[in-house]
């Protein structure tokens, strides 16, 4: 004898969320997993994207970061700047000479000696001067007769030192104008020269340092009396200041 079977048949198709009225029957729900989203072309994340976002917002902080840094530091050393005041040193010609001052038709042999003169006028700052040279020129020139290295120094504050010069040329290639001018000059008892000095120069507070700088002099007209027959000669009139730039 078959056997009746009871209650409703399962209905329910596998894959299909579960309607509202399946539940309300009594049909099992199945949870429903919403598949990925699909996007086009040129849409949705993008990693190349991000990687280059996220330098860019980087670099920008670094940029900043610097530019704060780098203007702090400067505040600093302007006020610092400020509270030392530094002067530029002074320079003169204390004595000038000349010996043996000879010339041919375009070259010229001579020997000078100066003193340079060179007050430091800082009271709160000392100079180092790390690397000096000295050049001599003829004052209507502007080629150099001759140019020398001197001597590395320093002074500490209103420090006064004088520091010798000397230049040796043996037939120096001048010219036939410049040869001509200066033997005329010779003639009359007095030649003009110009020095040039060119160092780099740091100034110092306890331990605060500048970085080095070039220090440009220039020492105008010097005027030295000549012996026309020996071309031997001495400064004339007053030692003159010279013109210091930074």
């Amino acid at each position: 004898m078959a056997s009746a079977s009871t209650g409703a048949p399962d209905k329910t198709v596998t894959g299909y969320p579960a309607q509202s009225s399946q539940i309300t029957a009594g049909y099992p729900a199945y949870a429903y997993v919403a598949p990925p989203p699909s996007y086009g072309p040129g849409l949705g994340p993008n990693p190349a994207q991000d990687y280059y976002r996220r330098r860019n917002t980087f670099l920008c902080r670094v940029i900043t970061f610097g530019t704060v840094a780098f203007a702090i530091i400067g505040f600093i050393f302007f006020v610092v700047w400020l509270v030392l005041k530094p002067r530029l040193p002074e320079f003169r010609v204390d004595s000038a000479s000349v010996s043996e001052l000879n010339l041919t038709q375009s070259a010229l042999s001579a020997e000078w000696n100066f003193t340079l003169f060179v007050r430091n006028p800082n009271t709160k700052l000392s100079l180092y001067y790390d690397r000096l040279e000295a050049s001599v020129f003829y004052h209507g020139s502007r080629d150099s007769l001759g140019t020398t290295p001197l001597q590395p120094f320093s002074q500490t504050k209103r420090n006064q030192t004088r520091v010798p010069v000397r230049f040796d040329v043996v037939s120096e290639y001048v010219g036939e104008d410049v040869a001509a001018r200066i033997s005329g000059e010779k003639s009359t008892g007095s030649v003009g020269f110009r020095v040039r000095v060119f160092a780099l120069v740091r100034f110092r507070s306890g331990f605060w340092w500048t970085r080095e700088r070039l220090l440009r002099v220039f020492c105008d007209r010097v005027q030295i009396g000549v012996d026309p027959k020996n071309g031997t000669g001495s400064l004339m009139g007053q030692p003159g200041a010279c013109e210091v730039d930074l």
